[in-house]
């Protein structure tokens, strides 16, 4: 426990030195800054609940699903306002130039210092058919997000139908099929529960202005604690043995209210206290999310029972991430 109060400790003093040290840029809900910061502060969240599973704390890894609601809401909605501006041109070329081969890349350069390296496995992973780590879901995810939600814009451009129905019936039908035949038994809940998060940052995008007018203190008040209460409350009832026992359907249906309830109701609360989201440690964090992401699947076999091996993985997660993001800024040939 006092390794995981350590490493708690680390990622405090630096959000406090930072905050100390806040500038005077002005945040807007949801803007360039406001999700940048959000993003940082939900890869910092999985590092801490991931890091504290392997020093034996248990009870906190649910947090980890929080940072990762909060990840896809940020993507789903970086991507709608993205469309927006640029239509669909480039889609996948992004896709490809920042998603995949830093992927590639980090899994290649992992599996082989860690020595699990076989090519079939590495194949099998880098086409998102079977991560090669425990944390390689999330590619498999986040891929599938972007197919549905190119997909659907294509539909609703020759069709002129009504997108946002279409998505939802989408990621519904993912849904129901990753709950009745692909459900890890292990962690059925795993990838159901987050069915919601990336649809709602879209739709938090195409409502932006909506949302800001009709945002009053008390509907703010209404959304942090009933999201709050509501995701604590099902957190709870899906622990409990007769629900485990369920069909992973309907348990899966009772998992949508835990982690998004609760990445809902931190979004409002930081929409009225943005001075909290001031921070160059959280918009730095940000900046490299995916890139950290992606080193701490490897870096997390540095974390030991011990003061500089949590140290050594902080340092080199930071280093190694920052190295990814310049590297990949440097190939696309854009300006960090």
């Amino acid at each position: 426990m006092k390794y995981f109060v350590f490493f708690s400790t680390i990622l405090l003093i630096l959000y406090l030195v930072e905050f100390v040290k806040k500038d005077n840029r002005t945040f807007t809900f949801m803007d360039k800054d406001f999700t940048t910061a959000i993003k940082g502060f939900s890869i910092l969240t999985v590092m801490w609940a991931h890091a504290g599973a392997r020093l034996g704390v248990g009870g906190i890894q649910f947090i980890a699903g929080v940072g990762v609601a909060l990840f896809l809401i940020c993507s789903g909605y970086g991507l709608e306002m993205s469309y927006q501006r640029n239509g669909l041109k480039g889609f996948w070329k992004k896709r490809f130039l920042k998603v995949c081969i830093p992927f590639w890349i980090v899994e290649l350069v992992g599996l082989l210092i860690t020595q699990q390296f076989e090519i079939k496995k590495y194949l099998l992973d880098a086409v998102f058919i079977s991560p090669a780590t425990g944390y390689g879901w999330f590619m498999q995810y986040i891929v599938i997000c972007y197919i549905l939600f190119f997909s659907v814009k294509m539909m609703s451009e020759k069709l002129r139908v009504n997108e946002m129905w279409i998505l939802i019936v989408a990621f519904a039908v993912w849904f129901i099929a990753d709950s009745c035949f692909f459900a890890d038994s292990g962690m059925p809940f795993l990838r159901a529960r987050q069915m919601l998060s990336f649809p709602l940052g879209v739709m938090i995008a195409k409502n932006r202005e909506k949302i800001e007018r009709y945002s009053t203190r008390k509907r703010t008040v209404i959304l942090v604690w009933g999201g709050g209460i509501t995701g604590i409350l099902f957190m709870a009832i899906t622990q409990l043995s007769v629900v485990k026992a369920l069909p992973y359907f309907v348990s899966n249906v009772m998992a949508l209210f835990t982690v998004l309830p609760l990445a809902i109701a931190f979004i409002a609360f930081v929409g009225k206290a943005k001075v909290l989201l001031n921070n160059k440690f959280l918009l730095g964090a940000g900046t490299v999310s995916y890139e950290i992401y992606l080193v701490h699947a490897f870096s997390l076999n540095l974390v030991k029972g011990s003061l500089v091996r949590v140290s050594v993985f902080v340092a080199v997660t930071a280093v190694l991430a920052c190295v990814l993001y310049l590297g990949q800024k440097k190939m696309m040939g854009s300006r960090v």
